[in-house]
């Protein structure tokens, strides 16, 4: 079977799933981020391994008890990620080491927020705005920015190497995926469609548009650094689960910060 035919054979299954639980919400919802918290955490330490900053075995089961907590218990954000960083000192004067600790205790909070309050917020966003389902609106439109891109790139790309940590992204795909959902969010807002506010329809667009790609851009860096060609093997076609929920965790995030604001 060829790559092309597993990426799709694995979106034919995969992609239904995740729709369902984002119009489903609820513990659905929940259930499937707490396995990207999993998942993602193993893969994180997996990735970190290749560079030589070994993780404690701890933050296996850590990560997903702190995305537990802060999906429920919001209003203590500051007292987790506080909890968390003394774990990882603790951790570090306990077994010191003067190559790697200090590495170390930066990568174990990183990973606290990547695969565990990242993948909370984007849960909230759900629940808290439930009624206008935004957070599957935002997913739709980075599926559409990252086709867009991508086709966009492969006909036309003609300046590439726009970044050293992903040397084939163009500059033209670049521009496309940063203006297909700024095109679409104008066209639905002065169309009469105000299942969103105007300012709502700005955020999804910079969300999907601007830091979806910049997650995707970001699982790169950490690759690189690692030098792995994907988080895992996990999806046949498609790497690991961060590699496909990057750009996602990122607009995501950015969109939950950006409505909490406004």
């Amino acid at each position: 079977m060829s790559e092309l035919s597993k990426r799709i054979l694995v979106s034919l299954v995969f992609i239904p799933v995740l729709i369902a639980a984002l119009y489903f919400e609820g513990i659905p919802l929940f259930l499937m981020f707490l396995v990207v918290s999993i998942v993602g955490t193993q893969e994180f330490i997996f990735m970190m391994r290749k560079a030589d900053i070994s993780l404690a075995w701890f933050w296996h089961f850590v990560n997903p008890i702190l995305f537990t907590f802060w999906v429920f218990f919001p209003q203590a954000d500051l007292s987790l990620l506080w909890i968390s960083l003394l774990i990882s000192l603790l951790h570090a004067l306990i077994h010191w080491d003067v190559k790697r600790s200090v590495a170390q205790v930066f990568a174990s909070i990183f990973a606290c927020i990547y695969t565990a309050l990242i993948p909370a917020m984007i849960v909230r966003i759900a629940w808290y705005h439930s009624e206008t389902k935004i957070l599957l609106a935002l997913i739709l439109m980075i599926w559409i920015v990252d086709s867009v891109a991508y086709f966009i790139g492969m006909r036309f790309g003609k300046k590439r190497e726009i970044t050293k940590v992903s040397p084939k992204k163009s500059l033209e795909g670049f521009v496309a995926g940063l203006l297909a959902p700024a095109l679409i969010s104008f066209i639905l807002c002065i169309s009469g469609f105000d299942y969103f506010s105007p300012v709502q329809y700005v955020l999804l667009a910079v969300a999907a548009g601007v830091f979806g790609q910049l997650g995707d851009l970001l699982e790169s860096m950490l690759k690189r650094f690692c030098n792995v060609k994907d988080s895992s093997k996990l999806i046949p076609g498609h790497g690991g689960i961060l590699d496909r929920t990057d750009s996602i965790l990122f607009a995501g995030s950015f969109l939950y910060v950006a409505l909490v604001i406004f």
